[in-house]
C-alpha cells in the first residue's frame, strides 16, 4: 500500500520501515478575490439603489447578497408587474431585469417603465441566458445585457458604471 493512499490516521502511524517516504497531498491555497469594494463617496450620499426584477428566489437572493456586500441598496420584485410598481415607488438608480418572468415578462415591464417620463433615464440591464438576446433586449428598451451565468467581476464593474450614469440622469 502506498503512503499517498493512506488515511490521515494511517499516515500518522505510517511505519518508518516502508521504503517509500510519506508525501502529504498538496492542497491548493484558496484564491483571493480581486473584486473591489465600492468607491467611497461623501458621507451624506446615499448608496446606489438597485432594483432586482427576478422571479427565481434563489437568483434574487444571490444577487441581493452580492450587491449588499458591495454597498448597494437593493429593492426586489418577483415578476414584471412588481418591477414596474417598485420602479415607480423606489426610483432606483439601476434596474436588473430578468426577461423571462410570469404575469408580465421583462420585455413588457421594460416597455412600461420606459413609457414613464421620470424613469426614462434609469438604466435597465437585462439578465438572461437566452442566446442571441442582445438585440432583442436593446429593442425592448434595455440599456445593456448581463448574460447568465453571471461573471461576478464583470457584473460588478457593469453595475458600477451604470449606477453612476443612473444617478446623473
Amino acid at each position: 500500500m502506498s503512503a499517498t493512499s493512506l488515511s490521515h490516521a494511517e499516515a500518522l502511524s505510517h511505519s518508518a520501515s516502508d521504503d517509500r517516504p510519506y508525501r502529504p497531498t498538496r492542497v491548493p491555497a484558496p484564491r483571493m478575490s480581486t473584486v473591489r469594494p465600492p468607491e467611497p463617496g461623501p458621507e451624506d450620499e446615499r448608496p446606489p439603489v438597485i432594483l432586482i426584477a427576478e422571479d427565481h428566489e434563489d437568483s434574487r437572493d444571490a444577487l441581493r447578497t452580492l450587491l449588499d456586500a458591495f454597498g448597494f441598496r437593493v429593492v426586489e420584485a418577483g415578476n414584471g408587474r412588481e418591477a414596474v410598481e417598485r420602479a415607480l415607488t423606489e426610483r432606483p438608480d439601476v434596474i436588473l431585469m430578468d426577461m423571462m418572468m410570469p404575469y408580465v415578462d421583462g420585455f413588457q415591464a421594460t416597455r412600461e417603465i420606459r413609457a414613464v417620463e421620470e424613469l426614462r433615464g434609469v438604466p435597465i440591464l437585462a439578465i438572461t441566458a437566452m442566446e442571441g438576446a442582445r438585440q432583442r433586449v436593446l429593442d425592448a428598451g434595455c440599456d445593456d445585457l448581463v448574460p447568465k451565468p453571471i461573471d461576478v467581476r464583470a457584473f460588478l464593474d457593469q453595475i458600477r458604471v451604470w449606477a453612476r450614469r443612473g444617478r446623473v440622469a
